[in-house]
């Protein structure tokens, strides 16, 4: 593929390395590349990075679109281009690792950035597709890591937040136990109280939480990890071995489906979504879908 532009996305207020970042990488593509117009593009509120990528893919023919972000930002850019390759558009997405996490990061990278893109070598990665009803509308919203609802949106939200030590984050997460509540799912034949169920490609989130063992990102599977409700110090016992070891799944598929019973939040790489109560929940497998540089 012959890539004529390519857009770096950043963030001016992050209080990481976002900016830093993305104009080192400015300088060393445009400068490895000469004949590849390479532009860095503030965003300017939250969502702006996915309203980019779309508006990218539609006015440039191949263009790489790369995000200096954590996996939120980088959610973002995602979507927007996954809209614009559903409409029939072409489009690359990168990766610069900015955020407190990077779990997508550093679960995919393997080779300088640059390289890659000289040498038209992009990874090829399934995504997870979320589909479900808010506002009595059907949505759908697609996962680069990990989709998750119970404590693992809770913590997942919180570890994202901070600098991350074996000290706070052990108080973040029995703070999170403390005041957190169960979800109520239909899974299988009725409704169950869950204290986690997550479904994802990688095997490690928010840095530190091990949530299976080490997954795939282009073998057709996703992983699913749910935890029923119990006590509160067997929830913390439940995290601890996620933080220190890693959790065991309980299968591995290309689809899922369960159902709300009250309005519900999950966590989407970062981002947090909000589910109508009675809605149901689908999660497919899309095999392949994102070409992209990490």
């Amino acid at each position: 593929m012959n890539y004529t532009y390519a857009a770096i996305i950043f963030n001016p207020n992050s209080t990481g390395q976002s900016e830093k970042l993305a104009e080192k990488f400015h300088k060393k593509l445009a400068t490895a590349i000469p004949s590849l117009k390479v532009e860095l593009i503030p965003t300017e509120h939250a969502g702006h990075a996915e309203a980019l990528a779309y508006e990218i893919a539609q006015n440039h023919k191949n263009p790489i679109v790369i995000s200096s972000s954590g996996d939120g930002g980088y959610n973002e850019v995602v979507n927007g281009a996954l809209r614009a390759l559903n409409e029939g558009y072409t489009v690359t997405t990168g990766l610069l690792p900015a955020g407190n996490a990077n779990d997508h990061f550093h679960n995919l990278h393997d080779k300088d950035m640059v390289e890659r893109i000289a040498n038209n070598d992009p990874l090829s990665i399934d995504l997870l597709k979320i589909t479900y009803k808010k506002d009595k509308q059907r949505h759908h919203r697609y996962a680069h890591s990990y989709i998750g609802f119970g404590i693992s949106s809770l913590v997942g939200k919180e570890l994202n937040k901070t600098k991350l030590n074996r000290f706070n984050e052990m108080w973040l997460l029995a703070k999170t136990v403390v005041t957190s509540r169960p979800v109520k799912l239909k899974i299988h034949s009725r409704y169950e109280k869950y204290d986690s169920v997550i479904i994802s490609n990688v095997d490690k989130m928010s840095k530190m939480l091990k949530v299976s063992r080490p997954a795939s990102v282009d073998d057709g599977l996703f992983e699913v990890t749910i935890s029923r409700h119990d006590t509160k110090m067997k929830l913390v016992g439940l995290l601890v071995k996620a933080s220190l070891s890693q959790l065991e799944e309980d299968r591995q598929t290309n689809k899922f489906k369960m159902r709300t019973k009250y309005e519900t939040s999950a966590q989407i790489d970062g981002e947090i979504i909000a589910i109508s109560a009675k809605s149901k929940i689908v999660i497919t497998n899309e095999h392949k879908k994102l070409a992209c540089f990490v």
